[in-house]
């Protein structure tokens, strides 16, 4: 199939938000007068991405109308519950029309539009299988993936299932773009929300 994408952006945005006490899933959690999701979501649609498309799953109708307002296509995927590896299956397919496509969380909102642009043009210049974001803590997200890595990627299975692809890829096959930063805080608990909030508060 002829691409019609250079290259293009999949939030994940479907899990069941199952280490985050209380009754807010963690994607709906507010930030600054939006929710995580929709920062997250926000800061890709600003970037140089082409297109961005944010997979739902649970509580997807709450998580699709806090996003309304954007550029962003929403596809759900009706098994999230079976783990994120079919989220991301989900979003390959929808992307599959794209020479390369940035795999974000909707639960990293610290992530920047530079952060996303910078992945961007290392795609531009060199053309690379695969791209992961370096920090002064080691590699985290989010991470470019060529369409034939997309593709390979999509056969995982299990946990973590993307990050094992990139840890076992030859070596030379993922380029790295560094900053000098800590990674972007991943929300998951209570502590890593009351983290992100300090930091998005300096």
């Amino acid at each position: 199939m002829a691409k019609t994408c250079d290259v293009g952006g999949m939030v994940l945005a479907a899990g069941l938000s199952q280490r985050m006490e209380g009754p807010v899933p963690k994607q709906l959690l507010p930030l600054g007068g939006e929710t995580v999701v929709a920062r997250s979501v926000r800061v890709a649609e600003d970037s140089q991405l082409d297109r961005v498309v944010v997979v739902t799953g649970h509580r997807a109708g709450e998580v699709a109308a806090s996003i309304a307002e954007g550029r962003a296509e929403v596809v759900e995927n009706p098994d999230y519950g079976t783990g994120n590896m079919s989220s991301f299956r989900i979003g390959a397919t929808a992307l599959a029309d794209c020479e390369a496509v940035v795999m974000l969380l909707g639960d990293m909102p610290g992530v920047t539009t530079e952060i996303i642009d910078r992945l961007v043009e290392e795609w531009h210049r060199n053309r690379p299988w695969a791209v992961w974001s370096v920090y002064t803590d080691g590699p985290a997200h989010p991470v470019l993936f060529s369409a034939e890595a997309l593709q390979q990627a999509s056969q995982m299975q299990g946990a973590k299932g993307v990050w094992r692809f990139l840890q076992a890829a030859p070596s030379g096959n993922v380029a790295a773009v560094e900053f000098p930063i800590p990674a972007p805080t991943d929300v998951n608990t209570r502590d890593d929300y009351d983290l992100l909030l300090r930091r998005l508060d300096q």
